[in-house]
């Protein structure tokens, strides 16, 4: 059924008997009872948040370094010499002397006391350094800056006086221990001198003293004298060698004269030789020129080994006296060695000690320069005049005040009158809420009537008001109420997201058609995933296509739903799954999002696309007639669709 816009106009305007005219909502009780308890509450906590002073703070920074010697640079950041400082800057005597600043320059502050400025002073550490804020706060703008300031200089004062009494001090120390060191120096050196003396040490270089030198000078000699006897044995033994193989061994002066006997002896050899060849030996030995021969021959070879003998002689007795004597020369050289070196011990033990007290003579003579260094730095460098005290930034007045925030404040105390006056009139509804009588009504097109009677209804409409009187729904249905809350496709969506599986099963099925007792009732073998289709069947039967979703998530429980549609308790195992999305799912009002309002939001899904209103039951079922006249109000204003024309697939599900 569709009502048209005019006719729901006229029907809105016409006034029916007994219905009561409502006054002007800024007349009403309610509004009344707010107002009496906002206004005083915002006045007063107004009046209380602006009367209140306002607080300026002013602050300042130093760096102030660790507890070093006066002449050194500081080091890495000290957190406990800045919990040191900390305790100084908030001591007494500062506090005094700044007090006694404060009160020469301003007569007006006779009245202040040491505790007040402890109390109106803080001193806070910034984490991992050397800095330390010194924060002060009072409803006076110019007097915080004044007071930090002269603080400052109160403290920097007192650390240049002490660092100036310690510097004093130090080069005191330092003059002392110069001195110390000086005489110490001198009766090294004297220690050292007689030392050297005493042991005859002439030059610090070890091998320069004479008893290392001569250590030296006979090692090598011993290795000369080593090597000549070797070569001495060598030559004795290639001379045997050669007198056993026969060879000839002469001087050296003597191999000529032999070798020119040897010549003579072959020239002789020679000539006998011819000579046989031409004539006999007789004749040799009775010829006057040729007989002499082989006697000559015969005394010269009796002259050559004469000479050969007296040769070999003279030659081997020479190599055995240089052998002898060059192993004579290396016995007398080692034991003179051995000797040395008895010596050289002794005298390596004192030149040890030579260099120990060389050594000690070196490091008292550095502590000596260190030292005499330090106290210059400390004469010249003046560090008096810099205190180990650096102020990063001085305090300045302040132009905005830190505390209290009126603005701020003055919101929560709109927002708590506001929240009271609320308060106020829902107690009052409830202290003066009187029971009234029930009075059905009919919605139609965001309007209502109240229908006392149904003969006060216009006749066209009173088949509706006789379907009010009946109650029989049939068997688990639940019907959609128009005036639930409609959900969008993306509350939908979130809604999804925030249940479980069971969840995600029932608002799928009641945004493909199903009521909330079907769906509940709904058993394994009316779901047909391979056709994509559901099978209801009931007073209404209709056959109901799945979605992509809906098919995904009965695959999940393996092709069922996750109830057991003969539990007593499913309907509210069902509702307490859509109750924990609801509040899971961050959405407002979680309390008016039900199974009736995510079914509503389906319908009204259909009708918006043009879906005619006799073709309505065929996806959602039964609805009774005021329902189905109060969804024409969605319907476009062009003429009605078919169901095969629109998409029966929500948006919600689509996305999923």
């Amino acid at each position: 059924m569709r009502v048209d816009n005019r006719s729901s106009r006229m029907f809105s305007s016409a006034s029916a008997p007994g219905i009561p005219v409502s006054q002007p909502w800024y007349r009403s009780r309610r509004f009344i009872i707010f107002l009496s308890v906002f206004l005083p509450c915002a006045v007063v906590g107004l009046i209380y948040d602006y009367s209140r002073p306002a607080i300026y703070r002013s602050s300042a920074t130093l760096l102030t370094s660790a507890m070093t010697p006066v002449d050194r640079q500081s080091g890495d950041p000290d957190i406990q010499h800045v919990a040191i400082q900390m305790q100084l800057l908030l001591g007494r005597e500062l506090a005094a002397e700044t007090l006694s600043r404060l009160k020469a320059a301003d007569r007006s502050l006779e009245n202040l006391t040491i505790p007040d400025i402890q109390n109106l002073l803080q001193v806070e550490p910034i984490p991992e350094t050397n800095l330390v804020e010194i924060l002060a706060e009072d409803t006076d703008p110019k007097f915080p800056p004044v007071l930090i300031n002269t603080w400052i200089d109160v403290y920097l004062d007192a650390r240049a006086a002490e660092v100036k009494e310690l510097t004093g001090n130090t080069a005191r120390i330092l003059e002392s221990e110069v001195d110390d060191l000086g005489n110490k120096v001198e009766a090294a050196r004297e220690s050292l001198e007689i030392f050297r003396k005493t042991h005859d040490i002439s030059s610090i270089e070890r091998e320069e003293n004479e008893e290392l030198a001569r250590l030296k000078g006979l090692n090598e000699s011993l290795n000369k004298a080593s090597e000549e006897e070797v070569k001495a044995r060598a030559n004795l033994d290639a001379i045997k060698s050669a007198i056993s193989r026969g060879k000839a061994v002469v001087p050296d002066d003597e191999k000529g004269s032999l070798l020119e006997l040897e010549l003579r002896m072959q020239d002789l050899r020679e000539k006998l030789a011819d000579l046989d060849k031409k004539y006999t030996r007789d004749y040799i030995n009775l010829h006057p020129e040729f007989k002499f021969i082989p006697e000559q021959i015969k005394d010269m070879d009796n002259a050559i080994q004469r000479k050969r003998q007296d040769g070999k002689n003279v030659v081997l007795t020479d190599a055995e006296v240089t052998y002898a004597a060059a192993r004579q020369a290396v016995r007398e050289i080692r034991a003179q060695l051995d000797e040395h070196k008895r010596r050289a011990s002794a005298f390596t033990t004192k030149f040890a000690k030579h260099d120990a007290l060389r050594a000690d003579l070196e490091s008292l003579e550095q502590l000596y320069r260190e030292a005499q260094d330090r106290l210059m730095q400390v004469k010249s460098g003046q560090r008096e005049k810099y205190p180990q005290v650096s102020v990063i930034s001085r305090a300045y007045e302040p132009r905005h005040p830190v505390s209290p925030d009126y603005r701020h404040d003055a919101l929560l105390v709109l927002g708590g009158s506001l929240l009271l006056a609320l308060f106020g009139v829902w107690m009052a509804e409830f202290l003066t809420h009187r029971k009234e009588e029930p009075s059905s009504s009919i919605t139609v097109v965001g309007l209502q009537a109240y229908a006392p009677a149904k003969a006060e209804l216009p006749g066209h409409f009173q088949p509706v008001a006789n379907q009010l009187d009946h109650k029989e729904q049939g068997a688990g249905n639940m019907l959609a109420n128009p005036s639930s809350r409609e959900l969008s496709s993306h509350h939908l969506r979130t809604l999804l997201n925030a249940s479980n599986l069971k969840g995600k099963q029932l608002i799928a099925l009641l945004l493909s058609g199903l009521s909330f007792d079907e769906a509940a009732s709904l058993r394994p073998e009316q779901i047909d995933l391979p056709a994509g289709t559901i099978s209801v069947g009931g007073r209404w039967p209709r056959l109901i296509p799945m979605s992509h979703l809906l098919r995904s998530l009965f695959q999940q429980s393996a092709n069922r739903p996750c109830w057991n549609p003969d539990d007593s308790g499913v309907r509210i195992d069902l509702s307490a799954a859509l109750v924990c999305a609801a509040v899971d799912s961050g959405l407002p009002d979680p309390q008016q999002i039900t199974a009736e309002a995510v079914r509503h939001s389906y319908i009204a899904y259909l009708v918006r696309q043009g879906l005619r209103l006799s073709d309505l039951e065929q996806v959602i079922g039964y609805l009774e007639p005021p329902a189905m006249l109060s969804y024409s109000a969605y319907s476009p204003p062009q003429q009605g669709r078919k169901i095969g024309e629109i998409e029966l697939a929500h948006p919600a599900l689509m996305a999923g």
